[in-house]
């Protein structure tokens, strides 16, 4: 696959913007084009990303004092939107789930609750819950409306219904001392740290959790994140220890996990990984930002990499975390000390595969399954290399998702979209059209997703 970067310089609406000319390193494919460092004196954690339903795409940045909202849509341009302030913490963590974004540190800021539907013009923060008053990390399946929150000693981790998004309830609380947790169709993987294990849990029934298996990493250091791939048959595990390894497992079976292959960046600390498609995306610290192909799980390999610490530090300085669920293939990552990064991978635009066939003719097909919950996958050909565009609109012509706007070579392609997992959360049951455009060949199909 292609491997592009675009990176931005930035302006600030209403607040006061420091640029930072960041000399980073990088790999053959990728480019430096700029990055935003609005609170050089304060400092940065972590990152995440929103796409709203007319297909504008925001960064959430974590700075100590709160978090910066940033659109990022016409990077290398980007403007804040707005600032929430928090309690000042090393630690924090953002997710989102509908038009809102949830974000704990762990100072006792509780869990923010913010309203992204006011976008592009303001962000407001709606609410703060209570139920628990500091966490490192969330996760959410938002499949299911659940939440689940790194905890405490006496409740490890909390299970949480988002029901009502602005209203969460506590349905129960589960587990071991963890560090991590993640959350998809109702399996919830917990980094165990100290502990030296990764547990996986069953919440079909969020009020009664059940544990699947518990197992051991072999030699551990402290047990950091997980991540499963898109198709839940494996699992890439970080240690956040000078020397680990970062480990993918194969989990076909659950009770017999197995590691497949390992990676490490030089000088050897990873922070977390996050995976989509055939690519993990490593936030390195001092490394920066690493890419990893996973396509052939028994041989995974760095595939490119931006270093946004190129300069001396320690080990736990540089990048802290790494975004790339946007259907556009931007990938975002923060740097503790330099903020946020705006990279093009073509890798991660969303879930389109080549062939290796040549076709004669352009051709849309019909989207399979359909009607479809929640994934249906769309085959285009190109008779002729060029600029393709895929759109999904609504019914009263509302653009919901854009899943490819990119330069691709003749062949056969395959997309995939999860209607229920989509970022902007704004999709609901009914039927959908699917436009296709490459050069003079334009095509609209109809498809209805069940949710």
């Amino acid at each position: 696959m292609r491997f592009l970067v675009r990176i931005c310089f930035s302006f600030l609406v209403g607040w006061l913007i420091t640029t930072y000319d960041a000399q980073g390193q990088t790999s053959q494919n990728v480019t430096f084009l700029g990055n935003f460092n609005g609170y050089p004196s304060i400092g940065y954690n972590d990152c995440w990303g929103y796409t709203t339903s007319n297909g504008r795409e925001y960064a959430l940045l974590g700075v100590l004092n709160g978090t910066s909202v940033i659109d990022i849509t016409d990077a290398p341009t980007f403007t804040e939107i707005g600032f929430i302030p928090s309690n000042f913490s090393t630690w924090k963590d953002i997710k989102t789930y509908r038009n809102y974004a949830y974000v704990v540190t762990e100072a006792n800021s509780g869990l923010q609750i913010i309203d992204l539907s006011y976008l592009p013009d303001s962000v407001h923060l709606v609410t703060t819950y209570t139920g628990f008053t500091s966490s490192h990390n969330i996760s959410i399946d938002t499949a299911n409306a659940m939440l689940y929150a790194e905890g405490n000693p006496a409740q490890p981790v909390y299970a949480i219904s988002l029901a009502d998004p602005i209203n969460p309830v506590q349905v129960s609380f589960f587990g071991i001392s963890c560090h991590d947790v993640y959350a998809r169709d109702n399996i919830v993987y917990t980094s165990d740290g100290n502990n030296g294990s990764v547990s996986v849990y069953d919440l079909s029934t969020p009020s009664t959790p059940v544990l699947v298996k518990r197992f051991n990493v072999p030699n551990p250091g402290y047990v950091h994140n997980a991540w499963p791939s898109d198709d839940n048959l494996y699992l890439m595990t970080t240690e956040e220890t000078t020397g680990k390894t970062v480990k993918l497992w194969n989990i076909t079976d659950i009770n017999n996990p197995t590691i497949t292959d390992e990676y490490l960046a030089s000088p050897g600390i990873a922070h977390n990984t996050h995976v989509k498609g055939n690519f993990a995306y490593i936030s390195h610290y001092v490394d920066g930002l690493r890419i990893v192909d996973i396509s052939n799980p028994d041989s995974i390999f760095e595939a490119g990499y931006y270093d946004t610490f190129p300069g001396p530090g320690g080990s736990f300085s540089g990048c802290w975390g790494a975004f790339p669920f946007f259907g556009s293939g931007k990938v975002i990552a923060s740097d503790r000390s330099t903020g946020l990064y705006i990279v093009y991978f073509a890798g991660s635009v969303t879930g389109v595969k080549a062939s290796g066939a040549t076709p004669e003719k352009f051709f849309l097909a019909q989207n399979y399954p359909n009607p479809f919950n929640p994934t249906t996958t769309i085959r285009f050909t190109l008779a002729k290399g060029g600029r393709v565009h895929l759109d999904i609109y609504d019914m009263l012509g509302r653009r919901v998702r854009t899943l490819v706007d990119d330069e691709f070579s003749t062949g056969e392609y395959s997309v995939q979209w999860n209607g229920t997992n989509d970022v902007s959360e704004r999709v609901v049951s009914g039927p959908y059209l699917y436009r296709f455009e490459a050069g003079d060949f334009v095509k609209t199909q109809k498809m209805i997703f069940l949710k």
